[in-house]
């Protein structure tokens, strides 16, 4: 059985996938910039094959890094279904690519000017944020010399410290680690995917000096606001509400498309918050629902709008309106 599923993997490597999907009892498919596909002719795993592969599964579900397997490490993300255990393998990069070789809009250029506080990275699943944040993580540390902490718990992507000094003697959990390397004298934190546990240390560093950068899942800006603000307690509902006005700086969401010409691989769409006094009002008053108009209204500031980067890439030809429809709020732009 390892070597059917080794096969698959080198399949998903061929084809330049971005997860391969396994479950036992069933057809194998493959994840193109978030689009599943049936893998051809690809038969039923039997029951207890992944098992077997991985030689350990601990729990209902787990995520772990394994390999070498075909000269690649993969982040495994497994789970237990009502008929056998099902796995998401996905290959990782052996080095982390340089922030403005993303394909990221000019604006972004303002976060590598930043010293302090909260910059978040959105997206769906599979939409390429940990590879964007840790490039701009990398990006961060290479620039000058940096007290620096990586907290990501995954370290899916290494990150390219330069001459920053990395803090490696923390102990104890998120929050007392994120304490430790302030008294310690932290400029970048690097929290990795969000826990909601750690909300307010996170808030906290962030407002006493340091740049905090961590992952969100969430489809928008917006999103990402509802994420963090649903994390508090609704008696600190209030005081979030604050210090996350004063905190943050910025929000990048990023989807990833298909790309309309055949075999071009996958297009990023983006998505641009900057916390000016406009925004920062409307996350205190709890009225962000209305960032999506301040965001349209401030090209000038380095905002953007999904449903404008979307439409311009259909404009320019890298993507269909068929697949961009799949995420604009405002259909008629595509037209």
């Amino acid at each position: 059985m390892a070597s059917e599923i080794e096969s698959l993997l080198d399949y998903a490597l061929n084809v330049g996938a971005s997860d391969l999907i396994v479950t036992e009892g069933a057809p194998s498919a493959v994840r193109f910039a978030g689009r599943v596909c049936a893998i051809p002719e690809s038969p039923a795993l039997p029951f207890g094959s992944l098992l077997e592969f991985l030689g350990s599964l601990e729990g209902e579900s787990g995520t772990f890094v394994g390999g070498p397997w075909k000269n690649t490490k993969w982040r495994v993300k497994y789970f237990r279904e009502a008929l056998g255990n099902a796995a998401i393998f996905r290959p990782l990069m052996a080095e982390c690519p340089d922030f403005q070789s993303l394909g990221t809009p000019p604006s972004l250029d303002n976060l590598l000017g930043l010293s302090s506080g909260l910059v978040v990275f959105g997206g769906p699943v599979c939409s390429g944020k940990t590879v964007s944040a840790t490039s701009y993580v990398s990006a961060m540390c290479s620039s000058g010399i940096l007290r620096f902490c990586n907290l990501d718990a995954g370290r899916e992507l290494p990150v390219k410290t330069g001459e920053s000094l990395m803090l490696a003697n923390t102990v104890g959990t998120t929050s007392e680690k994120l304490e430790q390397g302030l008294r310690s004298g932290t400029d970048l934190f690097w929290v990795g995917d969000f826990d909601e546990s750690t909300l307010i240390p996170v808030l906290r560093a962030a407002e006493s000096g340091a740049l905090v950068v961590m992952n969100v899942t969430a489809g928008n800006a917006v999103g990402v606001i509802d994420a963090l603000l649903s994390a508090s307690s609704s008696e600190n509902r209030d005081l979030v509400r604050t210090m996350l006005a004063a905190a943050l700086k910025a929000v990048v969401v990023q989807r990833l498309l298909p790309a309309a010409a055949e075999g071009g691989g996958a297009v990023p769409a983006w998505e641009v918050l900057y916390n000016t006094q406009n925004v920062a009002a409307h996350i205190r008053s709890g009225d962000h629902f209305k960032l999506p108009s301040i965001m349209a209204a401030s090209a000038s500031e380095g905002m953007l709008l999904m449903d404008d980067c979307l439409a311009e890439l259909v404009r320019s030809g890298y993507v269909t309106a068929e697949d961009a429809g799949r995420y604009v709020s405002n259909p008629a732009r595509l037209a």
